[in-house]
């Protein structure tokens, strides 16, 4: 599959969507947050999205130094997208030029912290950088543990070696928006949660749930800390991070 869209932010001032759905556009990743900063257009961007029919998402550009920083990003994300009913992911921007001066281990666990919060709350996790990036700063490991959104500006969709699931390609004009535009390539189909119920609320215990994390720790999911699940009979974050890896999985190896 294929579906155009577009990624949008305050710079591109009051849009139009009903023109943007009637031009061909499919979906719209909008800017939620730089930092800890939310994006002034970021609900209206968002509802007229959806209310026009799109398909919409969201995206946070990090400004994080550590991975408890990225975790405080990530939870003021949610705070700031969580009643507005995105149907597409919420994703990390990895791009920030801070980030260079990281070790290798740092940057990847200021990504797992924080598109771990993402999951947890039920939302699909995505990360954005570049090709160059996705090379040689982000760890190979990390990276294939999410949805990747690459940036890279070329008339054929790349082929970087790792699978992608949206594609930044280029400026563009597009009917309802004042001057160029992000356009965007999507191959995967979203769904707005990972499950359909919180597992956490309210909390539940007892042997079926003891069943349940004997046989997710046997399988080899890992907890919320990424450590093997120790089964004790009581859900709480770390089955439910084991949960949803498991459904993760079974996910992509159906598609």
């Amino acid at each position: 599959m294929e579906i155009n869209g577009i990624d949008v932010s305050k710079w591109q001032g009051d849009i139009d969507w009903a023109r943007v759905r009637e031009s061909g556009v499919g979906f719209a990743m909008i800017k939620a947050m730089q930092g800890l900063k939310p994006d002034p257009k970021f609900r209206q961007n968002a509802l007229g999205a959806l209310n026009a029919g799109l398909h919409a998402g969201a995206y946070v550009y990090s400004k994080a130094v550590s991975a408890d920083a990225a975790r405080h990003e990530a939870q003021a994300a949610l705070e700031l997208i969580g009643d507005i009913g995105l149907d597409y992911p919420a994703a990390l921007d990895f791009e920030s030029s801070h980030f260079g001066s990281m070790t290798e281990v740092e940057r990847g666990d200021i990504i797992t912290a924080f598109l771990g919060v993402i999951e947890r709350a039920g939302f699909c996790p995505m990360l954005y950088s570049n090709r160059d990036w996705f090379k040689n700063l982000i760890p190979a490991a990390v990276r294939d543990e999410y949805p990747v959104w690459l940036a890279s500006w070329r008339k054929k969709k790349p082929s970087p070696g790792f699978d992608l699931a949206m594609w930044q390609r280029g400026k563009g004009d597009v009917p309802g928006i004042e001057g160029k535009v992000d356009l965007d390539i999507c191959y995967s189909a979203f769904s707005p949660r990972v499950t359909l119920f919180r597992l956490t609320d309210p909390p539940m215990s007892g042997e079926a749930f003891l069943a349940m994390q004997k046989a997710l720790s046997t399988a080899g999911y890992k907890d919320a800390d990424g450590k093997p699940l120790v089964p004790d009979g009581v859900w709480g974050r770390r089955s439910e991070a084991a949960f949803i890896a498991m459904i993760r999985a079974n996910s992509r190896e159906n598609a």
